[in-house]
């Protein structure tokens, strides 16, 4: 226990420092973690029998996050973003095509979904950031994942008794997740109540914005974690990693917050595009 309180608090200060810092130095910092995410992921579904595109996926990832770092208003604000994803689609399929029956369907839509699920969602961090007032606004992604598993952990303790998906984690209570969004949408409030004044909105759909959030991310954030576990249940593993001692690899200690990242992104564009 000890050992997991000490590696959680010097990731967390790493993060701080990463987003407080923002630009190239926060960007290289996503880059490192999500080609060690995406490693971990390719190395797992290894684990459960498939043969993904771990080097074609890996160099996809430092290829985008070259684009990002050149062209960063391009990439998520035209078609750049799209057509990137589709290239990289393409090659995967000419190459199960040309591997086949060695390689086939399921390892191409693994190693998409991979690089999907771990560069493109670690990237949308970075996008948050650079947003208006976005030293700010980034903090919901981890308010609402983060924040979800704490609310979550206490409130499953101590009233939980009906398990919401054994199957996948035996821990998890209905009690749990209930009391985790609950929390995520309070803490999300009073982070909204302190920093008011930094925040691109105003009046009351500033707290729907901050409330919405914290809703959707408590959820989304426990969907993530299962699916986290999912992944290593279908493989047979116990962790993605070892890196972060009592926690495990970058997808253990980040599996919540992966889904809430294009979450937050979207809601606010949605509330900018409403507010006008």
């Amino acid at each position: 226990m000890l050992k997991r309180t000490i590696s959680g608090a010097v990731l967390l200060a790493v993060m701080i420092a990463l987003v407080a810092a923002g630009g190239k130095i926060m960007l290289a910092g996503l880059f490192l973690m999500s080609m060690v995410g995406l490693y971990e992921f390719y190395k797992a579904v290894r684990e459960g029998g498939h043969r993904p595109f771990s080097i074609v996926g890996l160099v996809m990832c430092f290829l985008y996050y070259l684009v990002l770092l050149l062209w960063p208003d391009e990439l998520m604000g035209s078609s750049l973003h799209q057509s990137l994803l589709i290239a990289f689609f393409l090659v995967l399929m000419i190459l199960t095509v040309i591997g086949y029956p060695g390689r086939r369907i399921e390892d191409t839509a693994l190693s998409f979904a991979g690089f999907v699920y771990v560069a493109v969602f670690f990237a949308c961090m970075y996008v948050v950031r650079n947003m208006q007032d976005g030293a700010y606004v980034v903090w919901y992604i981890f308010i609402a994942s983060w924040g979800c598993d704490t609310c979550a952990y206490l409130a499953g303790r101590f009233f939980g008794k009906r398990k919401m998906v054994p199957e996948l984690s035996p821990h998890k209570t209905i009690a749990g997740g209930v009391g985790g969004v609950v929390g995520a949408v309070a803490l999300s409030l009073i982070y909204t109540r302190i920093f008011a004044e930094h925040l691109p909105f105003t009046g009351a759909v500033l707290y729907l914005a901050a409330a919405a959030i914290g809703f959707f991310g408590g959820i989304l954030s426990q969907f993530g974690d299962l699916f986290a576990s999912s992944v290593k249940r279908v493989t047979g593993i116990k962790d993605f990693g070892n890196l972060i001692p009592g926690h495990g690899g970058i997808l253990d200690r980040f599996d919540s917050t992966l889904l809430v990242t294009p979450a937050v992104l979207l809601l606010i564009r949605i509330v900018m595009r409403i507010q006008g």
